[in-house]
């Protein structure tokens, strides 16, 4: 067996063990599409979880007091949880949903994401774990002219 051969056999191998056996994504937008679809938190929770009752624990959500400007706004969402879904929501926009992740079993929840506001809202962050949902909310104001103010 020549050199080429041996390399091209051991970079095949290399990457087939790096890719993911098996995927757990699910693509909510196809399968919970009437969800993506309401302007109230509330009704999105509902049709994302399957229900909308929250506690508020256990969540953490890091989001600017005043966004400067409302096409980039920059938010976290941590938690100590074992979860299974980690979803983002907010009220300033035609459509309350935002962004949902599925975490993979042992998972970390800490997430970042920069989202977009039309105007001044609250942005709500839902960890499902043990079939529980746990929140966090935040309001932020969004300035027209990036003055602060």
């Amino acid at each position: 067996m020549n050199r080429r051969n041996f390399i091209g056999i051991g970079l095949t191998v290399a990457a087939s063990a790096a890719i993911p056996v098996n995927l757990s994504a699910v693509d909510f937008r196809k399968t919970k599409e009437k969800a993506w679809m309401e302007k109230d938190v509330s009704k999105a929770i509902k049709g994302l979880h399957g229900s909308s009752s929250t506690t508020e624990a256990k969540v953490k959500l890091k989001a600017p007091d005043i966004a400067e400007n409302g096409a980039i706004v920059p938010i976290t969402i941590t938690s100590d949880l074992s979860a299974t879904t980690v979803s983002l929501y907010q009220d300033s926009n035609p459509e309350a949903a935002v962004a949902i992740w599925t975490v993979p079993a042992g998972g970390v929840v800490d997430y970042s994401i920069r989202i977009k506001m039309q105007k001044t809202g609250t942005v709500t962050a839902v960890v499902q774990s043990d079939g529980k949902l746990y929140s966090a909310k935040k309001l932020v104001k969004v300035t027209k002219g990036g003055c602060g103010g």
